[in-house]
């Protein structure tokens, strides 16, 4: 019903669920994942891509609370006939930001650092269930006045990996009972450019916990809402049961949000966050707990279509064919203007240079000889004397061949 809510499940039975994807999930840590069934699919098809810790640096993240680890279940669970997430095709890094022993403002640091992690790593959405306003030390606390979209640092962390082309996704907060004196949304939810994410029930009523807009600075927050009240995730002890909180409506959206993109890769992350809050059943009259509402995913997707072609819009210079790719690929130039020089060079998710060369510049470019390179997702830099493009591509193994 989590799923259905949100008409994710049209994008399901047209095999969008999230493949080729990559969502990082900044938390406490991931207690559970390496052995509940629920996460068995993504450990069988090798799509944890990594994970690391922000905290102490050596700490295994699987060790650590299990907050992480029933996030993760809302986006990737995949068992059969109990749950499943809305991106169980999705590729994940798992990254711990947050110490649950204490309160410190150190913590929002963290979060910026694996932030950069994540957007060096090719990331394409960040969801964090966390979120910051008071401190163990009080001289630290923030004010509604700070939530003005750009003030707290991890708020200015969150929109600054928004402008790199993640599509940030986050919690609205769970502070919104009458007896809270603080009541409001939380940093990095009020981010001008963070998709922030409020709780409802199954019937669509907000939570009586969660937190309330607007931002300080007048701005729609929390930007739309979904399921966070009796949601069903995995659980700590083991079993497939219901819980609380803004934390799990925000990976529902996440997940939504990355099989909405499969549809159109060539669609922004903005893209993808206006489409979203413009399906929204409340988008003509937003409030101030469930924002623009909760979106259609469907309507989303016809939304997102009827948009326009956003490569254009972006000005791309170059189109690359095929991709997925075996042993070459083409470079298809879509502005008419010669550039000298091409400087091509392919780096791995680490950031570690596989292979560079030169070409002359032409009006398509055919890059031979690519077997040796390694097989799934890599970068490929184009450098001219004017311009700079980054692209993802993906290398099939031996069995496979190019297709156009």
């Amino acid at each position: 019903h989590q799923i259905s809510q949100l008409n994710v499940d049209y994008l399901h039975d047209l095999n969008f669920k999230g493949e080729g994807l990559q969502i990082a999930i900044l938390d406490a840590g991931f207690l559970g994942v390496e052995k509940f069934p629920a996460f068995s699919s993504i450990w069988n098809e090798n799509r944890i891509l990594g994970t690391k810790d922000f905290v102490e640096g050596n700490i295994d993240v699987y060790k650590e609370h299990h907050h992480g680890m029933s996030v993760l279940s809302c986006l990737a669970a995949n068992e059969t006939g109990q749950l499943i997430g809305t991106a169980p095709n999705a590729s994940y890094w798992l990254l711990r930001t947050e110490d649950t022993n204490s309160e410190y403002i150190i913590e929002e640091d963290n979060w910026i650092v694996a932030a950069e992690f994540a957007d060096s790593a090719g990331v394409d959405i960040i969801n964090t269930s966390l979120g910051y306003n008071t401190f163990d030390d009080p001289d630290m606390d923030h004010t509604y006045a700070e939530m003005d979209g750009s003030t707290t640092r991890i708020t200015r962390g969150a929109n600054i990996a928004a402008s790199r082309g993640i599509l940030v996704v986050a919690s609205a907060g769970n502070e919104g009972r009458n007896n809270n004196q603080w009541r409001y949304i939380v940093a990095p939810a009020d981010g001008d450019d963070v998709l922030a994410i409020g709780a409802v029930n199954i019937n669509g009523l907000p939570a009586p916990f969660t937190s309330l807009g607007p931002a300080s600075d007048g701005d729609i927050k929390p930007n739309v809402a979904a399921m966070g009240w009796n949601i069903i995730m995995q659980r700590a002890n083991g079993t497939i049961g219901t819980g609380n909180g803004t934390s799990f409506s925000a990976p529902l959206i996440a997940g939504a949000a990355a099989c909405l993109w499969q549809t159109r890769r060539d669609a922004t992350a903005k893209d993808i966050k206006q489409a979203i809050e413009r399906s929204a059943h409340l988008h003509d009259s937003p409030d101030s707990l469930a924002g623009y509402g909760i979106p259609d995913f469907k309507l989303a997707l016809e939304i997102l279509n009827a948009s326009g072609q956003t490569v254009a819009d972006k000005k791309s210079i170059w189109e690359i064919h095929p991709n997925p790719f075996n042993d070459f690929i083409e470079l298809q130039k879509h502005i008419g203007i010669n550039q000298g020089k091409i400087q091509l060079a392919f780096f791995s998710l680490d950031g570690k240079l596989i292979r560079f060369e030169e070409k002359q510049d032409a009006a398509k470019i055919r890059i031979t000889n690519l077997q040796n390179l390694p097989t799934g997702i890599l970068l490929l830099q184009i450098r001219t004397e004017n311009s700079v493009e980054v692209a993802k591509i993906v290398r099939l193994n031996g069995a496979e061949t190019n297709t156009f």
